[in-house]
């Protein structure tokens, strides 16, 4: 598998890729199904989501398993992949996503009893490698006419950017070569059963007018010129879209996704996700070191909030008003307020946490190391 580096805060999932390894799908080799394990539910699962009264929960090796009592006993789902699964997202009680490494897409239409194999992220990648081509080749032409037809002082810049446009356009015509690679697929949202986004490492975006049969490059459409990694995608309720990044970038849309403009949040490490309070509309996110900040006015300017703790941040939900954070050493913190407010939930066990979702009477349940477990709210100190 091609490892994603380190140095440029992908932090969470290069850790985890270690553990995909024994998993990992062989290209060509046709569908091959998760294999059942007696010891699915206490493996390695990176996100949880409700389906009306089921929870889903997804992670490694392509293990997809849900529960209809609250969590007491987990049933492992027939899916269609071994490679690592890295986010679940459900609509509603039946219509659902899962996605992950190469990137691979799968689809319930009962609620996570059952998967099938909507995208094939390597054989897509095909054609998108060969579309990504022509379109550095159309720029290559249109900056020659230009630069053909250009004035004194154009020049320069022109001359400028046709270099770099060539140099892009060496380095697509090189994958054409090659065997094609997939980035990883990292978070994956829709705004109704039909339209939505899935997000991944090296700048990949992808979009679904069709409910996921068919996916769309929309990678270019990302003012995103060094393939930061896009580490999570959320919508808000007025309809603009979030992109999650590193060197505190969140990338903003206000037109459905069809351009993306960054936004600097005066945080200079990594994000690793998005999450969104429906009572205020406020816009969340979180990363490195407990790192969490608030936009209140649709991603046009950013603010620190004090999390209540310093351990890295992989997940979080809402609901009801409130919201959760969790990650690194079993961290877990809460605010009832709108980010006025955090209370660090201590837990006992201290293995990491990747995903979360509200539960039933304030209830939390996250996966992470070891399966899922419920979160308790025995928080020592509210923080301001």
């Amino acid at each position: 598998m091609k490892w994603l580096p380190v140095h440029r805060g992908f932090v969470l999932f290069v850790f985890l890729g270690a553990a995909c390894l024994p998993g990992e799908q062989a290209h060509g080799a046709g569908v091959d199904y998760a294999l059942q394990m007696e010891k699915a539910a206490s493996s390695m699962l990176l996100d949880i989501a409700r389906a009306g009264q089921r929870l889903v929960a997804v992670g490694e090796r392509g293990h997809i398993l849900y529960s209809e009592d609250e969590g007491s006993r987990w049933v492992q789902a027939q899916v269609p992949t071994r490679v690592m699964l890295t986010r679940v997202f459900f609509i509603d009680d039946k219509y659902g996503w899962a996605v992950g490494h190469d990137g691979n897409m799968l689809h319930s239409s009962d609620g996570g009893v059952s998967w099938e194999l909507q995208r094939d992220g390597v054989a897509d990648q095909v054609g998108i490698n060969e579309e990504r081509a022509g379109r550095a080749l159309g720029r290559v032409e249109e900056l020659r006419l230009q630069l053909a037809v250009a004035g004194e002082g154009q020049i320069s810049d022109l001359q400028e950017a046709l270099d770099e446009a060539e140099w892009a356009l060496d380095n697509t015509r090189e994958l054409l070569d090659e065997t094609a690679y997939a980035p990883p697929l990292m978070d994956v949202w829709f705004s109704s059963p039909e339209q939505g986004w899935a997000a991944g490492g090296y700048g990949v975006l992808l979009h679904t007018a069709n409910g996921g049969r068919n996916w769309a490059d929309w990678s270019h459409k990302v003012d995103n010129p060094d393939e930061l990694h896009l580490n999570g995608v959320i919508g808000d309720q007025l309809g603009s879209l979030y992109l999650a990044s590193e060197w505190g970038t969140i990338f903003v849309s206000h037109n459905m996704g069809e351009s993306w403009q960054p936004a600097e949040s005066g945080y200079d490490g990594s994000f690793f996700g998005l999450v969104v309070n429906p009572n205020s509309g406020g816009v969340y996110a979180y990363g490195l070191l407990g790192t969490i900040y608030r936009s209140a006015d649709q991603g046009e300017s950013w603010e620190e909030m004090n999390s209540g703790v310093s351990a890295s941040l992989f997940g979080a939900d809402s609901h009801d008003g409130s919201m959760i954070f969790v990650g690194q050493g079993g961290t877990a913190t809460l605010t009832r307020d709108d980010g006025k407010t955090f209370a660090p939930l201590i837990q006992s066990q201290r293995d990491g946490l990747f995903g979360v979702t509200a539960w039933k009477d304030g209830k939390f349940m996250a996966t992470g190391q070891g399966g899922c477990r419920v979160i308790t709210e025995s928080a020592q100190e509210t923080v301001q």
